[in-house]
Order: C-alpha cells, then sequence, then structure tokens
C-alpha cells in the first residue's frame, strides 16, 4: 500500500476533528496558539500601570477618568508554533509495515499543525527538508514528498540531527532507534537546541511479539549480516528483556530533557495513536 492510498480523506475527514493540545514554543509570527506573551491580539488579559514608551493607544481612558491614573490593556497574543518532523530513514526502519507507518504518520501529524496554521519542516534524512509549511492546501506537496523518503543503511541520528537548522519548538523524532547513538546524548542534542521532545518509537507488530518455536534468519537490515535462530521460549525471554530495556532506556532518555516518549505498533490506529499525543 502507497501512502497515497493510505492518506485517505476520511483520515483528513477525522483529523480535522482533534483538537491539537500540544505545548511548545511559539514564534512570534500570527497563529491560533496562545502564548503567555502579551501583544495586541484581540482577547483581553489583563491591565497594568503605564510606563514611559507605552503605545497611548492602549490606555483604558475609562479608568483614568474613574481613578486618575494611566492604565494600560493587555491583550493575549496568538502565536504560530514550529513543528519540526524527523523520520529515521536508516535500513530498520524499512522492516514490516514500519515505513508506510512512519509516512502515514508523519502526514497525518502535519496536517494536523497546518490546519492549526502551525509552521512545520520535514527532515528525512536523504531528501531536502520540506520546510515553513504552513497552509493546509500543502498536503499533496507532504504526501507526494513522504512517498520518496526511502529506507536504507546505517545512520547516525545524532550526526545527522546535529546539521539541521532547527527553529526552536516541538520535535516529534519517528524512530525505533535501532541505532548505535547514545539515547540520552542524542535528546539532550536537541534539547540543546531548543526542542520539545516527542519521541516516537515505531516497531513492527512481529517485533513487539515474535511467534514462539519459529526457525528464523535473522538480518540486520542495515549491515545486511545475518544469523539463523530458533525462537524457543528462552530466546524469547531473553529477547523480551532485551527490547524492554530498549525501550526504558528511550523513556528515561527522553524524561531527562523532559520530553515525551510514545510507543507504537504498526497495528496500532494511527489517530489513535496521535490523539494519545496530543491530548
Amino acid at each position: 500500500m502507497t501512502l497515497r492510498e493510505a492518506f485517505t480523506s476520511e483520515y483528513m475527514s477525522q483529523i480535522k476533528r482533534i483538537t491539537l493540545q500540544l505545548r511548545t514554543e511559539a514564534t512570534t509570527a500570527g497563529g491560533r496558539r496562545k502564548s503567555r506573551a502579551k501583544g495586541q491580539s484581540v482577547e483581553f488579559s489583563d491591565f497594568r500601570n503605564y510606563v514611559t514608551g507605552d503605545s497611548i493607544k492602549n490606555i483604558d481612558w475609562k479608568s483614568y477618568g474613574r481613578l486618575d491614573k494611566l492604565i494600560i490593556k493587555l491583550f493575549m497574543e496568538e502565536r504560530q508554533a514550529n513543528v519540526n518532523i524527523i523520520i529515521d530513514t536508516s535500513g530498520s526502519m524499512g522492516f514490516g509495515d514500519k515505513g508506510i507507518t512512519a509516512k502515514l504518520l508523519s502526514a497525518c501529524l502535519c496536517y494536523m499543525f497546518m490546519l492549526n496554521m502551525d509552521r512545520v519542516n520535514i527532515y528525512a534524512p536523504g531528501l531536502t527538508p520540506l520546510t515553513d509549511l504552513t497552509s493546509p492546501s500543502r498536503i499533496n506537496q507532504v504526501v507526494d514528498y513522504l512517498e520518496n523518503v526511502e529506507f536504507s543503511g546505517e545512520s547516525s541520528l545524532t550526526e545527522q540531527i546535529k546539521v539541521l537548522p532547527l527553529k526552536q519548538g516541538s520535535c516529534i523524532l519517528i524512530s525505533d532507534f535501532f541505532t548505535q547513538d547514545n539515547k540520552t546524548e542524542l535528546f539532550k542534542l536537541l534539547a540543546y537546541k531548543k526542542q520539545k521532545l516527542y519521541a516516537v518509537t515505531l516497531l513492527d507488530k512481529t517485533e513487539m511479539s515474535p511467534e514462539n518455536g519459529e526457525e528464523v534468519t535473522l538480518e540486520d537490515c542495515e549491515n545486511k549480516g545475518t544469523m539463523p535462530v530458533t525462537l524457543d521460549k528462552p530466546a524469547l525471554k531473553r529477547y523480551k528483556q532485551a527490547l524492554d530495556a530498549h525501550l526504558a532506556e528511550i523513556a528515561n532518555s527522553a524524561k531527562r530533557v523532559q520530553g515525551q516518549f510514545s510507543l507504537a505498533t504498526t497495528d496500532m490506529q494511527v489517530l489513535k495513536l496521535i490523539k494519545e499525543m496530543v491530548m
């Protein structure tokens, strides 16, 4: 199944009904997201005393008439969030249905943020970034871009992210994290780049629950090494322990930078995952 076949009009209709509640750092551009900064929108916020340099047009003259004091009206400024979506394109992400799920999740998130008038940037190593997406009318361009994403070879997310010109905001990193990266250092790098982290760990359903007694040949999707394995109970127990440790490392590393961790599997409904992320 291609992304264009998966990303149906039904998906788009449901996305429109989902309320975005991601807390992100905002830019000074006009959007729908409320900021703690005080600006010039029409929504009243508070009063304060007039100080030299304030615009006289913001003086509350009714208060002046009652109190004989110059009072300034403050308004809640609406700001536009920067959202950076980074897709791990290493070979292991091409296993099973992880590739198409990563693309569908990215398309849905991008559409949601654009509907919210946020500014979205998509980064897929190997492709030129698709940046400054603010209008839902560009969703077809997003789908075309994601259709061209390929998953192959080895990669270091740390080295790739070092060179990305990420603007301050939220970063949604979609990966299985089957890389040699030190997860704590990787997430600290994103924090240094002033990113609010959402680490989405994406695994294929067979990676979560291998079948007992199955004889398989394991292949490293990145360096192409192989190893025959019989998935008996002791092997499955060791695998489960290693997988649990892997997920715990990601979750704990995200927590250290005040980020969020989400586990996604290819048999999970993408829209359900998104609701869990943003609600």
